[in-house]
């Protein structure tokens, strides 16, 4: 056997041996850590990832912390004329976001990789909109129009979730969650500045506020360590 043909070998049998290692703990590593990526919308859009945390309290139950941050920012060109001709006008729309979830996961028996679950969690946030307009009005072109429109936001939701951990290699695995959300959200009172020709206004935007519910919007892919 030449060398290369070891190496293979060698490579092969590590794998081998890592796979036959990978089970599900079931007592000595009640921690729990991961990174989660989100998905939404129709076309699963990879949102923003979030960080959780978990302890087992026994092999079957376990108590959860989520922390995510997200954020966008989005640039609306118009113009003067209808052809594209002419000045051009901008409304530049940013959020900002986060959210902590403590919750709660009872895991069924499974198999030796496969740890299956349900849980509950409750998510709590807060951030922030805002608006930036350049030769715009809020609806059209407008030369030396501009405006700054900012508003603070909450949010509170409730998931009833539905998830599973598999173990690739020892202490380590891959999972997905899925679940139906309630949410609830906050858009309050904000500060809108405008200025025309040189002279400048201020107002207080009014509150709004928005629901949601629905199968699957939890929807996400996840990879963690267990010690």
């Amino acid at each position: 056997m030449n060398m290369n043909k070891k190496v293979l070998m060698t490579v092969v049998m590590a794998g081998a041996t890592t796979l036959a290692m990978a089970q599900k703990p079931t007592e000595g590593a009640p921690h729990s850590v991961e990174v989660q990526l989100n998905l939404t919308g129709d076309v699963n859009t990879i949102v923003a990832p979030s960080l959780k945390y978990r302890y087992f309290l026994s092999e079957n139950l376990a108590v959860r912390f989520g922390l995510g941050f997200s954020g966008s920012k989005e640039t609306n060109n118009v113009t003067e004329n209808a052809d594209g001709t002419g000045g051009l006008g901008t409304q530049e729309l940013k959020s900002s976001a986060w959210e902590v979830a403590p919750g709660i996961e009872y895991h069924f028996a499974g198999t030796d990789r496969l740890s299956p679950y349900l849980g509950l969690s409750i998510g709590i946030g807060g951030g922030k909109d805002s608006e930036t307009w350049t030769n715009f009005d809020g609806e059209s072109y407008a030369e030396g129009v501009s405006a700054e429109v900012t508003a603070p936001v909450s949010a509170l939701n409730i998931g009833l979730l539905a998830g599973a951990d598999f173990y690739f290699a020892e202490n380590f695995f891959v999972g997905a969650e899925f679940g139906y959300l309630i949410n609830s959200a906050t858009q309050k009172e904000g500060d809108i500045s405008v200025t025309v020709a040189g002279t400048t206004t201020t107002a207080t935007t009014p509150e709004q506020k928005f629901s949601s519910n629905g199968f699957g919007e939890t929807a996400a892919i996840r990879l963690g360590w267990r010690f």
